[in-house]
């Protein structure tokens, strides 16, 4: 490990020891937690959340869950230090590694990809999956787009500035883990076959295509009164070339590959 890397691990791990610290300071989280009992004999729910193909939503969903404005919910986990805050009889936890792994939380999300999380047993795990060229046109979209002003969570102004220099110059700066991030999300070195053995081992996939349909059927899988949101779709729709659209395709190929063994093995388990 060079000196940058060396540095980069101690800060984490000095950051990672005082969310601990902190949250053993708020115990009412691991007494929420102990209450918890889903169908299945599942404690919690997570969801591996790729940008652009309805994460959002589904996690606005669960912040309903205890009858307060999700929104407002989802604004107090953002303004607190640790990512986390309780709605009613619910807990819920956002992008802090150390607490999704603690798992005293009824709800949880992040964007981390899965080889850098170690979810407690008895997780019900959830991904939604979308068409990789309407996902990345979607994420320009969105960059361009901006964020509305009372959202929690924007996107910073170096991920935004990708885009400023129109679609073509956007995929040529794109780092590959946003473009495939899909692919990423569920493989480290982007390999397919393992990433569709893991999307498989999930307790849950979507798709965005048809995803309130997949939210009613999460709903009775777990007896839960899951509302359906639609609170952060992207109003700009920049119309893309078809060479733009075309070269686009061709770099997401693996993603496509994925997406297609998924469905394939998905309808056989159905069909069984």
């Amino acid at each position: 490990m060079n000196g940058t890397g060396l540095v980069v691990r101690t800060r984490r791990v000095a950051r990672d020891r005082l969310t601990v610290w902190s949250a053993m300071r708020e115990p009412e989280y691991r007494r929420l937690s102990r209450s918890y009992s889903l169908p299945g004999g599942f404690e919690r729910v997570y969801c591996y959340h790729v940008r652009k193909t309805g994460g959002t939503s589904l996690n606005l969903s669960f912040l309903g869950l205890g009858g307060e404005d999700p929104l407002e919910v989802q604004r107090r986990i953002e303004s607190s230090p640790l990512h986390r805050t309780t709605s009613g009889p619910y807990a819920f936890v956002a992008h802090q590694r150390k607490l999704l792994h603690q798992g005293h939380y009824f709800y949880g999300w992040s964007h981390l990809p899965a080889h850098r999380l170690a979810l407690p047993p008895r997780t019900f795990t959830v991904t939604i999956l979308r068409d990789p060229v309407e996902r990345v046109v979607s994420y320009y979209n969105y960059l361009c787009q901006g964020d509305e002003p009372s959202m929690a969570f924007p996107v910073g102004e170096l991920e935004r500035s990708l885009s400023s220099g129109g679609f073509g110059a956007f995929l040529d700066v794109l780092p590959t883990t946003h473009l495939l991030s899909q692919l990423f999300m569920f493989s480290r070195t982007f390999d397919v076959p393992a990433a569709t053995e893991r999307i498989l081992a999930c307790s849950w996939v979507m798709f965005t295509d048809d995803y309130e349909s997949g939210l009613s059927s999460l709903a009775d899988r777990l007896a839960l009164a899951l509302a359906p949101r639609r609170d952060r779709a992207t109003k700009v729709e920049t119309e893309i070339p078809g060479a733009g659209r075309d070269r686009l395709r061709e770099m997401l190929e693996p993603e496509y590959r994925m997406l297609g063994e998924v469905r394939s093995r998905l309808g056989q388990l159905r069909s069984t």
